[in-house]
């Protein structure tokens, strides 16, 4: 009698232990949300905001089986979308794994409220994306005209290479790489970014990034992204830091 106590006793003590070490089930799907603020909006090397500072958000449902929509949203300047101020994108892939590696394929909508432009700074995008540990490569294509820079340029393709890598719990070094070729256009270019991430806690990062362009055809950039092109007056493609602050809930 006395030994089966003890060794009741003993079962309770390790059950409850049992029960924390039992992994919480998969939920089927997450919605997650995100706020920044940036002292600029590039967009692919280019200021979408004359220079100036930028409010961010969106949010993203996830579902288990690897399926996802979300939307996003920014302000932007005139420069971006003739009588519009506010960008906001729809988009929506599937993403996974196989072995080591990673996939995302997916649809993307940026669209501009109220864009008088012809053609419409309104454009659509495919796009395939491998990662690979810390390292990942995006290729988008077109399915519009690419923002209204030139008419018939759909098909037109963004090459995008990140690598980003933790040096230490808090600070996370990223590197990007983009090429943008443009169908039936002469304004193809390059855009770099060098930038640190710091993990604040709770959901807040801090962010600081210096970005890059570099253009085949100067005459042509000047004329679509230089001082004629912007109500600022201001070279929308220079090299400059740009600064965050986000928030993920």
């Amino acid at each position: 009698m006395k030994k089966t106590l003890v060794a009741l006793s003993l079962a309770a003590m390790t059950l409850p232990a049992l029960a924390q070490d039992k992994k919480a089930p998969e939920p089927d799907y997450t919605i997650t949300g995100n706020f920044g603020l940036f002292s600029d909006y590039k967009f692919r090397g280019i200021s979408q905001t004359n220079n100036k500072p930028a409010a961010q958000g969106g949010f993203d449902f996830a579902h288990k089986s690897g399926i996802y929509v979300g939307t996003w949203t920014s302000n932007v300047s005139q420069w971006t979308a003739a009588g519009a101020s506010q960008e906001i994108d729809l988009y929506g892939g599937l993403k996974g794994n196989f072995s080591e590696f990673g996939y995302d394929v997916g649809y993307i909508a940026y669209q501009y409220p109220g864009n008088t432009a012809n053609p419409k700074n309104n454009t659509r995008e495919v796009y395939i994306g491998v990662t690979y540990g810390s390292l990942s490569y995006k290729i988008s294509r077109s399915q519009s005209n690419w923002f209204g820079i030139a008419a018939n340029s759909d098909g037109s393709i963004y090459h995008d290479l990140k690598i980003s890598y933790p040096l230490s719990e808090k600070v996370t070094i990223n590197f990007h790489a983009g090429m943008q070729k443009i169908e039936n256009d002469t304004a193809d270019y390059k855009d770099y970014s060098l930038g640190l991430g710091y993990d604040l806690g709770n959901g807040y990062s801090l962010g600081l990034a210096y970005i890059s362009t570099s253009f085949d055809n100067n005459t042509r950039r000047d004329a679509w992204a230089g001082s004629a092109t912007n109500t600022a007056n201001a070279k929308l493609y220079e090299s400059k830091a740009v600064a965050s602050i986000t928030k993920t809930f």
